[in-house]
């Protein structure tokens, strides 16, 4: 029998349905990658998208190395646009804080642009800490996977209008103002 590869995840009674298929397809629970899923589900809600094949996303962004680039897996789940399907673009930028996400609807044309706020950038910019020396048996990497996994989830459960800016160009607008967000 076939399975899918085991995610290094294990899921707390407060995790969404969503944070579970985002670390299936990732590999593990990891803050950019929750970052990207937030922003693409944003964005694809935002244009009124089923996503797959009615969206084109084009994420700008400092993407080149780990853990940046697990931005891109998030959106993939999010959006369903991918790599593969050529429904996805990545641009390279050099700044965290000019990342940006365009969504389109491609039955329709609404396009949305999707930013992380300064608090998203806290978040994703938090260095990783060192083992506890008050806990012995606890390896660095324990505790940074620990780290991890706990910011992730802060970016999973954080309001959305702390950790994005979701704005529609047409009009101008915010999202979360024009279209119940």
């Amino acid at each position: 029998m076939i399975e899918l590869p085991k995610p290094h995840y294990h899921r707390a009674a407060s995790d969404p349905e969503w944070l579970a298929y985002a670390t299936q397809f990732h590999g593990h629970l990891g803050p950019w990658a929750i970052a990207g899923f937030r922003v693409g589900a944003a964005g694809r809600l935002a244009v009124e998208a089923e996503g797959y094949f009615d969206v084109s996303v084009t994420v700008e962004g400092p993407f080149v190395k780990t853990p940046n680039s697990c931005f891109i897996d998030g959106l993939q789940v999010a959006t369903g646009a991918t790599l593969g399907k050529r429904n996805l673009q990545w641009v390279p930028a050099e700044k965290i804080d000019r990342i940006v996400v365009r969504v389109e609807n491609t039955r329709t044309g609404k396009v949305a642009e999707v930013r992380p706020t300064d608090k998203m950038v806290e978040f994703l910019t938090l260095p990783k800490p060192a083992a506890k020396p008050d806990r012995p048996e606890e390896t660095r990497t324990d505790h940074a996977d620990h780290f991890v996994e706990e910011l992730a989830r802060k970016v999973a459960a954080a309001p959305q209008h702390e950790i994005l800016s979701v704005t529609l160009p047409d009009d101008g607008c915010h999202a979360h103002a024009c279209v119940g967000m």
